[in-house]
């Protein structure tokens, strides 16, 4: 399976700290797996979020490929994401 991650969330994050970087480079390594704990957002088809510390890893699952979406914190996640699909 694919992984392709959007510039926005590339973007951020190169932002965050490094610590942080590193657990949720791996969290995006183990999307593939299907003990992710991933979690479908409520009215949006195909939309998935997963959990690392306080950030949020937004993406789009298909059979072909996983398109991280955004990644960001937890406080601000929901409502780009409330921007961007609505």
């Amino acid at each position: 399976m694919k992984i392709l991650i959007a510039k926005r969330a590339e973007k951020y994050l190169k932002k965050i700290p490094k610590i942080d970087q590193i657990a949720i480079v791996r969290k995006i390594r183990l999307l593939t797996s299907p003990s992710s704990n991933e979690e479908k957002l409520k009215g949006l088809k195909n939309i998935y979020r997963v959990r690392v510390g306080n950030y949020r890893i937004v993406f789009r699952r298909t059979k072909e490929e996983i398109f991280i979406v955004l990644i960001g914190h937890r406080k601000e996640i929901y409502q780009l994401v409330n921007r961007l699909f609505q």
